[in-house]
């Protein structure tokens, strides 16, 4: 017979996954338990609920006893639906007593969860181990900047189920069952179950009263219904543990040349791990693409001091294209093409409109006492602190039509109808409208009736 050859490695499967040895870990002295939920789980969840928390009790001759709670079997079962009772092994018919049994089982179309596929689950519930001797503390570790490695544990999704069952109630007397069936009501829509355990959720349908007779005795009978909102996940499934853990990397390093310092990617408040990039910069540029760092640079304002600002170049130590800001606003020439915030460019980018009359100057008509000495009627718009208005950029508007300003709108000179006050290189917050001269060329006397409305853009000092 002739000797089969291996498979490569990228065809070997293990129960029709592909081999990842980097999954392998060893459970040797590990003290979780793997997580199975099972039928008898959801079955001893609603017998703990019954005997520990509802604990049915009746009253006989006096006295109060606790009312048993069992399971029915088949056999059990047949014998309770063709007599209508239960008997003891002495043939006495059982009183008080609660019998349930699982009637049917369906998938729950209310959870659109699922794993997939049961041979290679693709979804999994994902917990941390709180303490292991891997995240002790480790003074090496700390200065050789290791991070402490987590415990993970991945469990498949599980199959959510919705169960049905029945239950009965047999007691010898009315006020017994009323007691009973009180107790039992007050649980609908609660959680059923062991505390630290697994709990299902369970809605209790509508209780059928009845009497019978057996062994000239009358009975109490109560018959009624609750489905289980629960889930179903074995502990294996074709060879292959659904529970599977994990390790965290203590340390992430990129092989690569970079003049960029980038001290941690994470945030550790923000539920995330630190990660540390080590790199050495080399003196020449490396042959073919470089990396995203060969063309990010990090400023900082100074030694020891947080990277604020990025320079972003297209070729390895090439020219700055543009920069972003860590503050979002430009403070140079060099930022022409910078990334700016929201809050920038409405203060800086955006034209903002003043609306006055007339009368909000301070010499406003001919005959004022100040309009002789005055160069014409001055109006203020509102700045935001550290900002002045963008020379070139005022237009000013009466009664609807445009005047004219020179190209550098700080000069005043014929033919000019309006400028802004101050030095070019440190305009004022104040806008004047020049009066109108004797050849009638330029500039307008205002009265009070008129409108008059601005838009200038402002700039930082």
């Amino acid at each position: 017979m002739a000797r089969l050859k291996p498979l490569p490695r990228s065809q070997r499967l293990i129960l029709g996954r592909k081999l990842n040895r980097g999954h392998d870990v060893s459970r040797r002295d590990d003290d979780v338990k793997d997580i199975s939920v099972g039928l008898m789980d959801v079955d001893a969840a609603i017998m703990y609920y019954f005997n520990e928390v509802i604990k049915p009790t009746a009253i006989e001759q006096g006295e109060t006893i606790k009312v048993p709670v069992l399971y029915s079997n088949p056999e059990r079962w047949k014998s309770v639906k063709k007599d209508g009772y239960l008997r003891d092994t002495k043939r006495q018919i059982i009183t008080p007593l609660i019998v349930f049994k699982r009637s049917s089982m369906a998938k729950d179309d209310s959870m659109p969860i699922d794993k997939t596929d049961a041979n290679d689950p693709k979804n999994f519930y994902t917990f941390e181990k709180r303490f292991t001797q891997k995240q002790r503390y480790d003074q090496f570790a700390v200065q050789q900047g290791l991070i402490p490695t987590k415990e993970i544990y991945t469990v498949a999704m599980p199959d959510f189920m919705t169960l049905t069952y029945e239950c009965i109630i047999w007691t010898a007397y009315i006020e017994q069952m009323n007691k009973i069936v009180e107790l039992i009501n007050y649980s609908d829509g609660s959680y059923w179950g062991e505390p630290g355990k697994f709990k299902f959720k369970v809605n209790i349908e509508s209780f059928e009263d009845a009497t019978e007779f057996g062994d000239n005795e009358r009975i109490i009978k109560t018959t009624f219904g609750f489905s289980f909102r629960g889930y179903l996940i074995p502990e294996s499934f074709n060879n292959y543990i659904n529970t599977q853990k994990a390790f965290t990397p203590r340390s992430v390093n990129v092989v690569d040349e970079t003049n960029l310092s980038v001290s941690s990617l994470y945030r550790p408040d923000r539920r995330a791990q630190d990660i540390r990039i080590f790199g050495t910069g080399g003196g020449s540029a490396p042959g073919g693409l470089g990396s995203a760092t060969d063309f990010i640079r990090g400023v900082s304002s100074g030694v020891g001091v947080e990277t604020q600002d990025l320079e972003f170049t297209n070729t390895f130590g090439g020219a700055t294209m543009y920069i972003m800001r860590g503050n979002g606003e430009p403070s140079s020439s060099v930022d022409i093409k910078a990334i700016i915030n929201q809050g920038y460019a409405n203060r800086a980018l955006s034209m903002k409109m003043a609306s006055y009359s007339g009368s909000d100057s301070g010499s406003t008509y001919p005959g004022h006492l100040d309009y002789s000495l005055a160069s014409g009627s001055s109006f203020s718009v509102t700045l935001d602190s550290g900002y002045k208005i963008s020379a070139g950029s005022v237009k000013v508007q009466v009664n609807g039509v445009d005047l004219y300003s020179h190209l550098a709108q700080t000069q005043k000179t014929v033919p000019a109808e309006f400028w802004v006050s101050g030095s070019v290189s440190e305009p004022s917050s104040s806008i004047v409208i020049n009066k109108n001269i004797t050849d009638a060329t330029s500039g307008i006397d205002l009265i009070k009736t008129d409108k008059v409305i601005i838009n200038y853009q402002q700039m930082k000092k």
